[in-house]
């Protein structure tokens, strides 16, 4: 089991979720999550042309589950952490993500999860989870690196059309016992990141 926000965000069988995004202003971009029956499961709303570049995701009732913000250049690669709720209390940190090559032509990020140890430094860490590519050309895929296993995947497409006006949705396929609320977070991350370059 891959369990990153909570375990009662990992089903026992594959699921489909639609996600719908478009821009609130030029400054707001927003996200909202659905089943397959239309039934709201997630949002993420947030700045995108600030310096942190804060984003904050939600279950349907409008409780925060993660705070996501960059922390600006590192190495000349751009870093995120993930807080629970909307902390920024090192204790709260659950995971960070950063690019491992900044010259890549594809987006690429390497995820890892909160040391157990105190002392254990983040940059030295090989990554727990690694995502390729993005949304655009249902080329997203999530995998744990150690076995190569795929944990969840973009299937469906978006119009071209709806990215002329910053409005468009995709669906995204989650592998049983994946923690589709960590899938949903690394999506919205690898879009920011993609949209930098």
């Amino acid at each position: 089991m891959v369990s990153v926000v909570g375990e009662m965000f990992c089903n026992p069988y594959t699921t489909e979720l639609v996600v719908r995004r478009r821009r609130e202003s030029l400054k707001r971009d927003r996200f909202d999550v659905f089943d397959l029956s239309d039934n709201l499961i997630f949002t993420v709303d947030g700045s995108i042309w600030n310096i942190r570049r804060k984003c904050v995701l939600r279950d349907a009732t409008g409780i925060p589950l993660l705070s996501m913000r960059t922390k600006g250049l590192v190495r000349m690669r751009y870093k995120w952490e993930v807080y629970k709720g909307e902390s920024t209390e090192t204790e709260d940190l659950l995971f960070s993500v950063r690019e491992p090559n900044l010259l890549s032509f594809k987006t690429s990020l390497d995820v890892s999860l909160r040391p157990q140890q105190p002392l254990t430094n983040f940059s030295t860490v090989e990554p727990d989870f690694q995502t390729f590519g993005r949304y655009i050309g249902s080329s997203f895929k999530l995998f744990e690196p150690i076995h190569n296993t795929l944990l969840a995947e973009v299937v469906h497409d978006f119009s071209w059309g709806g990215l002329i006006f910053g409005k468009y949705s995709f669906k995204v396929r989650v592998n049983p016992y994946v923690d589709s609320a960590f899938v949903i977070a690394l999506l919205v991350i690898a879009d920011d990141t993609s949209n930098l370059r």
